[in-house]
């Protein structure tokens, strides 16, 4: 992210009008991925690492659902599909990598795929919202159920293994 001068609280003009929504899902991205600087680097940490490493799952789950946020935002501001299609590559590396227990919270802490995709929004959403063809709902449709998927994997993932080790510990 580029700074405050690109956020849409300081009342950018790509963000013209903009839903009380979507800047409650900025302030939740802002809060997951960079709320507070790291002493000594030029680096931010959010809640999304910090709650992946106490309750394993729980991060993934909380970006997870911020993500699909951004991705309906993405829907309504009328992205083009190259652009969802690239939300959802970024979705799901951070599940991918993410996903994995300890790495991935550290993984978390320079990924940022929430921020991204905002940025991606403030840089490609169309201001005319005009109707869409048929093909681009039917598009995006596969991608949001792409990126669906990808989100779950983790979150399922760290269930069968937490049941699977109680279930050899009795």
């Amino acid at each position: 992210m580029s700074g405050a001068a690109s956020t849409p609280a300081t009342g950018d003009p790509r963000w013209p009008r903009l839903h009380p929504v979507a800047r409650g899902l900025e302030r939740a991205v802002r809060l997951l991925d960079s709320a507070m600087p790291i002493p000594g680097t030029k680096l931010r940490i959010g809640l999304d690492p910090v709650v992946g490493l106490l309750a394993p799952g729980a991060g993934d789950a909380l970006g997870g659902a911020v993500s699909l946020s951004l991705l309906f935002l993405a829907l309504q501001y009328r992205l083009p599909v190259w652009a969802i299609a690239k939300m959802v590559m970024n979705i799901a590396v951070d599940a991918a990598v993410g996903g994995i227990p300890f790495a991935g919270d550290f993984f978390d802490v320079v990924w940022k795929s929430n921020e991204k995709n905002l940025q991606l929004i403030q840089d490609h959403r169309d201001p005319q919202r005009r109707r869409m063809p048929l093909v681009y709902w039917f598009s995006v449709a596969l991608l949001i159920t792409i990126a669906a998927a990808c989100l779950l994997a983790p979150i399922v993932l760290v269930i069968w293994l937490a049941g699977h080790l109680i279930g050899r510990a009795s």
